[in-house]
C-alpha cells in the first residue's frame, strides 16, 4: 500500500505581499518624516523670539532706571535721564555701547516720549517703547513699553 503524501503549502511571503508591505511602510514613514522636518525647521524660532524679548526687557529696564529729567546725554554711556533714550542700535549692545557677541542680527529701536496719563500731565510722564526686530525672523518683532513718571 502506498502512503498518501501530503503537500504542504510553503509558508512565506509572496513578492506581491512584500511590495504592498514596503509601500505601506514607506507612506507611514514619509508622514512621520514630514512632521519631524517641520518641527526641526521651526525649532529655532522660539529661541530667536525669546532672545528678542530678553533684549527688549534689558533696554527697557536700563531706560526706566534713569532719573526722570536731568539734562541731555550725547551718547548712550552718558545718558542720565529717561528722555535721552531715543536711538536705534543695529545689533544688541550693552549699556556702554559695546556690541554683544552673537546678537548682531537684532535691530533695537528705543523711543522715549512725553505722554499724558489719565491723572498725570505729559510733563510728568514718559512712555518708553522698545522695538526689537530679529533679522533672521522679522515676524518675531517684539514691542514692549512702559511708563516712567516723575515721582
Amino acid at each position: 500500500m502506498r502512503k498518501k503524501v501530503q503537500h504542504r503549502f510553503a509558508r512565506g511571503v509572496t513578492l506581491v505581499e512584500l511590495i504592498v508591505a514596503i509601500v505601506i511602510i514607506g507612506v507611514a514613514l514619509s508622514g512621520v518624516l514630514v512632521v519631524f522636518i517641520r518641527n526641526t525647521s521651526a525649532s529655532a524660532d522660539p529661541v530667536i523670539a525669546h532672545q528678542a524679548i530678553s533684549i527688549a526687557e534689558a533696554y527697557l529696564e536700563e531706560a526706566l532706571t534713569k532719573n526722570f529729567t536731568v539734562g541731555p546725554g550725547v551718547t548712550r554711556p552718558t545718558y542720565d535721564d529717561v528722555l535721552d533714550y531715543n536711538f536705534t542700535d543695529t545689533g544688541a549692545r550693552d549699556q556702554t555701547g559695546t556690541p554683544i557677541s552673537g546678537l548682531a542680527g537684532y535691530t533695537v529701536q528705543v523711543q522715549a516720549t512725553a505722554e499724558a496719563l489719565t491723572v498725570i500731565t505729559a510733563s510728568n510722564a514718559v512712555r518708553v517703547q522698545v522695538t526689537v526686530t530679529p533679522a533672521a525672523l522679522p515676524s518675531a518683532t517684539v514691542v514692549i513699553s512702559a511708563y516712567r513718571t516723575n515721582y
